[in-house]
């Protein structure tokens, strides 16, 4: 897949030689890699599909008694290709207006844990690859939760149940529970590798940016305890 990630990597170059990162939205890096498919497997758009309906499996709906139609959540990116068969979810993080500024970063790395959750159980139930496409910039780079349960972002990450049962104590935690009640009782963990790690370079980028892509699925968990990662 090294083609496709570096061809992804030259239009997001090519469209941040025109736009600061500022600027454009998660919905341009979705586009890109929509691109970059088509070009490095001759895929026709109908064999690309966005904003997919996940796996019924993968979730246990909130059972909102006034609601009027099922609960759909989405994965952002699936293709189901003799060549390829990936489910991918994306983020984008960066800075706000205020240059000088900060951000929420440990709602970021909640929604990151999120989203290799919800592609953890797609590949699960499904057979895809899972993937989580990220373009951070130094905004993020090099945080970690004041917990140090996960490493520095970007790194390899472990996700298990005590790693979420810690977060889940915090008021700022943010997960989705109608995904982790499919994940937790499964007594099994989360392992993402980053697969991808390299700096954008393009005209209007003045400060260090990455695309980082991780591959995402789920093992069997540990009968020991938890082993957290290195903290550097």
């Amino acid at each position: 897949m090294i083609e496709l990630f570096n061809k992804y990597k030259n239009l997001l170059e090519e469209r941040l030689d025109k736009l600061p990162l500022l600027n454009i939205g998660e919905d341009s890096i979705r586009y890109d890699f929509f691109a970059a498919l088509m070009e490095t497997y001759s895929f026709r758009p109908s064999q690309i599909r966005l904003e997919v309906a996940i796996h019924q499996n993968c979730f246990v709906p909130v059972k909102d008694i006034k609601a009027l139609r099922k609960e759909k959540p989405m994965v952002d990116l699936v293709v189901k290709e003799p060549e390829l068969h990936i489910s991918v979810e994306f983020g984008l993080f960066r800075q706000n207006s205020n240059k000088d500024g900060t951000i929420n970063k440990t709602a970021r790395t909640v929604k990151m844990l999120n989203d290799m959750i919800r592609v953890a159980l797609e590949k699960h139930f499904t057979g895809t690859r899972g993937l989580f496409i990220c373009v951070a910039d130094h905004k993020m780079l090099g945080h970690q939760l004041s917990s140090k349960i996960l490493g520095r972002f970007p790194s390899d990450y472990l996700i298990t149940n005590d790693i979420i049962e810690r977060q889940l104590k915090k008021k700022t935690n943010q997960f989705d529970r109608r995904f982790l009640k499919v994940f937790q009782p499964m007594n099994s963990q989360i392992r993402s590798e980053l697969i991808y790690n390299r700096l954008l370079k393009a005209k209007q980028i003045n400060n260090p940016t990455y695309l980082l892509i991780w591959d995402v699925g789920i093992e069997p968990g540990l009968k020991m305890e938890t082993k957290l990662l290195p903290t550097g």
